[in-house]
């Protein structure tokens, strides 16, 4: 009785049916291939195992991407073949261009990577025929392209209607859930509670934001549009991702902003700021609320802060500078919060059939232009092994022959688009995994006289491969399974073979290990440090900028093409890096790097994101509204700071691990008083200018950045002391 209870409610885990899909896709398209008895069944299932190594596709559009993606590969080998039958070189050449052209669109393009990745590694398979005549080309391009066409329907098909997995529950949970937290973060800021308590509580909810955040990018942008539902409500969905990194960057400008209004009674300065605080929290838990159950009826008004003007002509200048740029803030969330809601009731309301984009930010020729250098870096890395691989090729003869132009090429793209795989984890590993499925093709497969035992044997081989495998060495194992279960109909079992293949697959692993350190270092802890230099170096450069430009009082308009191409490329830079770090971060083996700890580097990358905020809003700020300064012993003030900001930021460039959190907090608080204290000072001056209110928001726009950067920094200068940045530099072989 308790037997048949637990088998009533035995339910597999979700891992255990991806394996179980991934098995049965293998099993079934190396069947039908050998049933057909095509020219190389082993391709058919190669093409399964090979875009099973990206799970997030399982849907009929991505399907039918994979699809289109052989239309490209045809055309390019047959184009190398025609202009570069006879020249080796240039058939290396173009053979290289195409893998990082590839590898690029694969990794820029995320809409269609699934169709680059198949354009990608299909097309290695076209240039690694043999062939005499063009209509022997023709046969086997065709026999190829039949393979792959197979495994790709096949997969699609098993995905789709075996257990199917969609991601609108994630994305639903992943919003509800996020909606839940930016509430709690718009709490505990407009508080005005300074606490350490709150503080801390404050930073671990901005933690969960951001991973919240990037967990919706992965779940809508990395699968796509995996069923209808999603597909109708695509452009909202980017709406709502893009709402929600717009409210995180205000949540960080309004806290720097009511930072500096300790002397100030907010709340008899806003008589209706309980009413105010009341709605956007309602906002909030209304739009989770939408997300899972369903659209409503509503009416959002927007809301007008009143002010106890009274109060605010008893306030020093400064502080009512203050208190507009805090009070502007609180508009922008308030206008966020209402988009926010309104976005999530469009997504659940089936009766809004035009989903109109939003309108996108212009963007200048010199952002069009900008280089990745990460991106970069990778094309660098697989145009380069690529052609090495053909010229060892050449000139060796190594194991494996014409597969030895395959199966590197397809490994290196992995790594390509995927940096922080860990090459160093694949050699050793590989002689475990390929020496257990050489034993099953010298032991196994000779014993076995059926289909269903074939099946069988396939099916276990794969699924244990995607069950107890992961990253790294799930890549090994879909190429052991793949290439060293090589069948055919006319089926002859030879150690040599399998030997000669084992040596090309551990041959492969071993260059790209090698390969990888030639260009740079892939150990994740060297990476990050690098990415903190270049962040620096960065903005550095910027602040520089800043400096010279308020200097020569000439505007950035009136600059070099060059210069301009450069503040382009290091603001890019600066905005990019910070979501970058958490994913080398958290590659970083903490066994052996155990002095700084996750949590430690996770408050110094969630320091880092604040300061990049500030750091944006600084920029904008100095070349916006640094007209509206009139007042010159303003101007010279906000000048030194500036010179104090780009000497810290040159201090971080040339040494990370700098102890500049006292001079930092020293320094910066004395600008911060002494500009508090001139304009103070000026009263009479300001009245006499009668300034509009637009002109004083933007006057302390102009010095609330510079305020809320130099918070941010006393902030990461605190933190950063925390980190042993020389641990990350020592060698630890693992």
């Amino acid at each position: 009785m308790i037997l048949f209870e637990i088998m009533i409610n035995f339910q597999l885990s979700r891992h255990a049916k991806e394996a179980i899909k991934v098995a049965l896709a293998f099993s079934i398209a190396y069947l039908i291939a050998l049933q057909a008895g095509w020219l190389s069944p082993f391709w058919a299932a190669l093409t399964v195992g090979q875009i099973a190594l990206f799970p997030n596709a399982q849907s009929l559009h991505n399907g039918a991407l994979r699809l289109l993606g052989l239309i490209p590969a045809v055309l390019v080998a047959i184009l190398i073949f025609a202009v570069a039958n006879q020249n080796r070189w240039l058939f290396a050449s173009l053979a290289s261009l195409w893998m990082m052209l590839a590898t690029y669109l694969m990794i820029k393009d995320k809409k269609r990577s699934y169709l680059w990745n198949v354009a990608g590694f299909v097309t290695f398979i076209f240039l690694t025929i043999q062939y005499t005549s063009s209509t022997e080309l023709f046969h086997h391009i065709a026999a190829r392209v039949l393979d792959a066409i197979t495994g790709i329907v096949i997969y699609t098909l098993v995905m789709v209607f075996l257990w199917p997995d969609s991601n609108i529950s994630t994305l639903k949970t992943t919003c509800t859930q996020l909606s839940t937290i930016q509430d709690k973060i718009f709490t505990l800021i407009t508080t005005q509670n300074n606490s350490l308590q709150n503080k801390n509580l404050l930073k671990q909810a901005i933690k969960q934001e951001l991973f919240l955040i990037d967990t919706l990018k992965q779940s809508f942008f990395a699968k796509g549009s995996e069923s209808y539902e999603v597909q109708e409500a695509t452009e909202f969905w980017k709406e709502y991702y893009s709402l929600s990194i717009q409210l995180g960057q205000s949540f960080s400008r309004m806290n720097n902003s009511i930072l500096g209004l300790d002397n100030i009674d907010l709340y008899k300065l806003l008589p209706d700021l309980k009413h105010y605080r009341k709605t956007i929290n309602h906002r909030f838990i209304r739009a989770s609320d939408i997300l899972k159950n369903g659209n409503q009826n509503f009416s959002t008004e927007t809301l007008h802060l009143s002010i106890n003007e009274a109060y605010f002509s008893s306030l020093k200048p400064f502080d009512q500078f203050a208190f507009i740029s805090s009070k502007n803030e609180l508009e922008t969330v308030e206008k966020l919060s209402q988009k926010i809601l309104r976005c999530a009731n469009n997504i659940m309301d089936d009766s809004v059939h035009k989903k109109e984009a939003s309108k996108k930010i212009p963007l200048s020729i010199y952002d069009y232009l900008i280089p990745d250098i990460d991106t970069l870096h990778s094309l660098l890395f697989v145009g380069s092994f690529v052609f090495s691989i053909f010229c060892v090729w050449i000139y060796f003869d190594p194991p494996g022959h014409m597969m030895w132009f395959y199966i590197p090429p397809t490994v290196a793209m992995l790594v390509a688009s995927n940096p922080r795989m860990k090459t160093n984890q694949m050699v050793i590993p590989a002689f475990f995994i390929l020496g257990f499925f050489m034993l099953v093709y010298s032991v196994i497969l000779p014993t076995l006289s059926g289909v269903l035992e074939l099946f069988s044997i396939l099916f276990i081989c794969m699924f244990l491969v995607f069950y107890y495998l992961n990253g790294v060495h799930r890549v090994i194992g879909v190429i052991a399974v793949s290439t060293k279960l090589m069948l055919s109909n006319a089926q002859t079992y030879d150690f040599a073979h399998i030997a000669n293949m084992t040596l090309l697959s551990i041959g492969a692993y071993i260059s790209i290990y090698i390969f990888s350190y030639l260009l740079d270092s892939p150990k994740p802890q060297r990476a990050l440090l690098k990415q903190m230099h270049r962040y620096y170096k960065s903005a550095y450069f910027l602040a520089s900028t800043i400096v010279l430009k308020n200097a020569s009082k000439k505007p950035i308009s009136k600059s070099s093409i060059l210069l301009k191409f450069k503040i382009a490329f290091y603001r890019y830079e600066v905005k990019t890096l910070p979501f970058k770090l958490p994913l080398w971060s958290s590659a970083i083996d903490h066994q052996y790097f155990y002095k700084n700890t996750p949590d430690a580097v996770g408050d110094l990358l969630l320091s880092l994101h604040a300061l990049s905020n500030s750091f944006e809003e600084w920029l904008n700020a100095n070349h916006l509204l640094q007209r509206y300064i009139t007042i010159d012993n303003v101007q010279n003030e906000l000048e030194n700071w500036e010179k104090s900001i780009e000497r810290i930021f040159q201090g971080y460039t040339h040494n990370l691990d700098n102890m500049l959190y006292n001079n930092i907090q020293k320094d910066l608080n004395r600008h911060i008083k002494t500009l508090e204290d001139i304009i103070n000072c000026h009263t009479k001056e300001i009245k006499e200018k009668n300034l509009s209110k637009v002109d004083k928001e933007h006057i302390f726009r102009l010095i609330g950045s510079y305020q809320g950067l130099s918070l941010a920094l006393i902030s990461y200068a605190s933190i950063a002391e925390q980190i042993d940045w020389t641990h990350w530099e020592e060698e630890v072989f693992a």
